[in-house]
């Protein structure tokens, strides 16, 4: 295969569409626009893939993002960051395109000084959270129109 993937920090614009498709189906666009994704800390994450055939244009193959945000159990926490926003293409699910988002936004997090780092997973995206060494905290919890989900979250050393 002549396919090129590459994991990268994109605009926080280039990650809505994917997020739409897979996580709010038959939603607009504008739902899938998360409260504090233009601070500054913030950072989006995309898995792009380039192929010969198209000429160097590229397919958003997987997408996440990560922001500063205090956990509802400790919102005093002024190094809390929250990941939201994690989503993979059908046909490019199992080729750990996740884990490299992951990778690169846990990154993101250690070079901003490290800190709690939480989420809402999916509860069939569980096992790609436990491997980042995420632990769930509390029961699982159903989102309305959305479905099952377990918070998760692990510490961030700073790098």
């Amino acid at each position: 295969m002549d396919d090129k993937v590459t994991v990268e920090l994109v605009p926080a614009w280039t990650t809505w569409p994917l997020r739409q498709e897979v996580l709010r189906p038959g939603r607009a666009v504008r739902d899938c626009i998360y409260p504090g994704e233009d601070d500054p800390r913030a950072a989006h994450g995309a898995a792009l893939r380039r192929t010969a055939k198209t000429g160097g244009e590229f397919t958003v193959c997987a997408v996440g993002v990560v922001l500063p945000e205090a956990p509802d159990w400790e919102p005093e926490a002024e190094d809390g960051w929250r990941l939201r926003g994690m989503a993979t293409r059908p046909d490019s699910r199992r080729e750990g395109l996740g884990s490299w988002i992951l990778d690169l936004l846990i990154g993101h997090v250690a070079a901003h000084g490290g800190g709690l780092l939480w989420c809402n997973a999916r509860t069939p995206a569980l096992h790609l959270y436990e491997r980042a060494d995420f632990v769930a905290r509390g029961e699982v919890f159903d989102l309305p129109e959305i479905g099952p989900h377990q918070v998760m979250w692990r510490s961030v050393a700073p790098r």
